[in-house]
């Protein structure tokens, strides 16, 4: 995987198991040229996000970190957010002040439940209504201005949940506006390894992405050491039979671009 990126990855910091150097380690031994850390930052109290105290911890470790290892791997500083409708500002505020190369912007809920751990509300609506609310949120984050990349962008599909009828209406829809928006959509491979054994997005949806000019970034979704870079060979060969020659980087919310 030389020349590879990995910009999804999590620490002991919120719900990963592994520390920043452990992670930072094990990504040199398998090649990897650059990474990414994206703990999670999560406005509602979670047990799984980063806590407020432990910002600056983080911030600071990634510098360290980042120079300590220059000569062998570039370290960037993401984060992962979760979108939460109607607290954009206070999203903003959250992290306005962080030196961060750039954001990923997930969504975790619709209304106060957690569909990606709890799976107590499935069945309260038809699957398709389910799909209409995630994926009006995933347009309301991408129009926020808030972040750089929307993060794992069907994983409401994560426990084999899937619409009844054909949502290729509303899957266009979503990414016009994520277009429109100038947004980055990762291939995040975790999915892989969840319940519904697939990439995030679908190689169908990776297609309508290139179809519609939206640049990707590769991502492995690591919550251990053994996770990174996981799947990756297999999502390069997808990404260059639909078309795509190159993946985005990031440094200070600028980006930059990888050939693959």
């Amino acid at each position: 995987m030389i020349g590879m990126t990995d910009y999804h990855m999590h620490t002991v910091l919120s719900d990963g198991k592994n520390s920043h150097e452990e992670m930072i380690q094990a990504a040199i031994a398998i090649g990897l040229d650059e990474i990414g850390f994206t703990d999670h930052l999560c406005l509602k109290p979670v047990d799984w996000a980063i806590s407020e105290v432990d910002i600056p911890v983080m911030a600071e470790r990634i510098e360290i970190l980042r120079e300590r290892y220059q000569d062998k791997i570039s370290v960037k500083f993401g984060i992962e957010v979760d979108y939460l409708e109607g607290m954009e500002e206070e999203i903003s505020h959250a992290i306005r002040s962080l030196p961060l190369d750039y954001i990923i912007g997930s969504v975790h809920f619709i209304g106060n439940w957690n569909f990606d751990t709890d799976k107590s509300l499935y069945g309260k609506w038809t699957n398709d209504r389910l799909y209409e609310m995630y994926f009006d949120l995933i347009q309301k984050a991408a129009s926020s201005g808030l972040f750089d990349i929307i993060g794992h962008l069907d994983i409401i599909k994560k426990f084999r949940v899937y619409p009844e009828s054909d949502q290729t209406e509303l899957i266009e829809k979503t990414l016009k506006v994520i277009k429109e928006n100038n947004m980055v959509v990762e291939l995040n491979t975790g999915g892989m390894d969840r319940p519904c054994k697939e990439f995030t997005p679908a190689p169908s949806i990776v297609e309508r992405c290139y179809h519609h000019h939206i640049p990707m970034t590769l991502t492995s979704d690591a919550h251990r050491v053994d996770q990174i870079g996981r799947h990756f060979e297999t999502a390069v060969d997808l990404l260059k039979s639909i078309g795509f020659e190159e993946l985005v980087t990031f440094q200070n919310r600028e980006r930059g671009i990888l050939k693959i």
